[in-house]
Formats: structure tokens, sequence, C-alpha cells
């Protein structure tokens, strides 16, 4: 019996770090992965001020809230800290169960996440965290992102600051991406955010024949940002960028062609 994903070829674009598994479960699933990160992500030269903050106050607390916006802020965030006791005592917010899982490895207790979603408005729609006055927040991410969370935080009347532990840049070879196409190589392209998506098309400019392919996205909202850019061929949407719910999306796909 043929495996679900016989013969695909899938470009995986996901930072080199992150790809591994999700190329294991397309190889078990019978597909043809070709790594093709489009993104890089590093660890910043020196921890932030605020960061370091949660370690410096032995008796006060500098923070009641530690929220996490990646499990890259968790890995990045947590390799900055030399003592991670301080955690304990404070409130922690992960952005979605992935994120959640990595503080959990880690041997910390999340206090928020959202049973569904991944998103700043997925967890903005939680109880805990309507009701902020006086809370003081602080919010571990990479070096760019979307501001709503924390807007929103201060609105509802708590102190937010900002430690950023990753950088983010582009990467990806151009003459390797015409290669794959040329050679027919190429069935689908897997999309985990808008920024992986900018890259490939900065990357190929004024190649039309990039708006024919086929698309596996982690959320309505890439799709919705696809379509934008002019994508035209078939958009896949994932129940989240997670590996398993992007095989699964994969797997649905191909069933139904």
């Amino acid at each position: 019996m043929p495996l679900p994903l016989q013969g695909l070829q899938v470009l995986v674009t996901r930072p080199v770090h992150q790809a591994g598994r999700f190329c294991d479960l397309l190889l078990a699933a019978g597909a043809e992965p070709k790594l093709f990160p489009l993104l890089s992500i590093q660890p910043v030269a020196l921890a932030p001020a605020s960061l370091l903050q949660i370690t410096t106050t032995a008796h006060d607390k500098v923070y009641d809230w530690v929220i996490f916006i990646s499990a890259n802020a968790v890995e990045f965030g947590l390799s900055l800290l030399n003592d991670m006791t301080s955690l304990a005592r404070l409130k922690l917010g992960a952005i979605g169960k992935q994120t959640a899982t990595v503080l959990q490895q880690y041997g910390l207790t999340v206090t928020v996440t959202p049973e569904q979603g991944f998103t700043s408005e997925d967890l903005l729609a939680l109880d805990e965290l309507q009701q902020l006055a006086g809370q003081r927040i602080l919010i571990i991410r990479g070096d760019s992102g979307r501001e709503l969370l924390a807007d929103t935080l201060k609105q509802r009347g708590a102190d937010v600051s900002y430690a950023q532990v990753y950088q983010r840049s582009a990467t990806g070879s151009v003459a390797g991406l015409k290669q794959l196409h040329a050679k027919q190589q190429l069935d689908i392209i897997c999309v985990t955010s808008r920024e992986i998506l900018q890259n490939l098309l900065q990357l190929l400019q004024a190649e039309t024949w990039i708006y024919q392919q086929a698309l596996v996205v982690g959320s309505e909202r890439i799709a919705a940002y696809a379509q934008q850019l002019g994508f035209n061929n078939s958009i896949i949407v994932a129940t989240s960028p997670a590996d398993d719910a992007m095989l699964a999306a994969l797997i649905q796909w191909r069933q139904d062609k």
C-alpha cells in the first residue's frame, strides 16, 4: 500500500534548527522533503537588561508576568539566564501549546496558554489577562513582531517591557530554488510565517512562476497574506504551524486531489 505522501516533493522553509523533525515526518509519510531554509534565527550577543532583571533582585519581584512569544523565545531566552529559579516565582504565559510544551520541558509551570490557537488574539482572550492594573509584564520575543499584545496589555493597565533574545535574517539561494523549479522537483511549499513568505518573494523578485506554486501555510492569517500577494493556486491551511498539523494538512490535501 503506498504511503500517503508518496513521491510528493515538499519545500521545507523553516529555519534549520526547527526543520529536522518535520523532514523526518515527511520522509516517513513517503514525501521527498527539500530543506530550503528562508529564515535564519540567531541569539543576541548580550542578554537584554530587562531579561536579567528577572534574576537580579533576590526578594522583590521586578515582574509579575513573563510571556513567551514563541518556542524560540523560550530556548534563546532561557539560555541567557544563569538561574531559572526566579522564573518559578512568576506567572508564565505562552503564546500557544508548542511554546508551553518547551517551557514545561525546562521544568517550568505555565500559568496561561490558549486551549485553541496560537496568536496574540488567542492569548489576550484569556480571563487571566483581562484585569491587569499595576501588573508588570515582560514579553520575551525576537527582534521584531506585532505590537498588538503589548499595546493591549498596556490598555488593560499593565506596565509592559520587552526582552529581545534572538534575531532573524533572510537566507536562501535563488539559484538553488530556480534549479528545483526547472527540474520539476517542487510540488508544494511549506510556509509557517508571513516573514518566510516575504523572504521567498524577495529572493525570487521578478520570477512569476512562484505565484502558481501550491502552498501549505500555518494559519488563516498567512493564507490571507499569500492571497494578497498574488498566489492564485492551491493554498492549504493547517490548523497551526506545528509539525504534526502541517503534515496532517498535506495528507488531507493529497487525499482530496
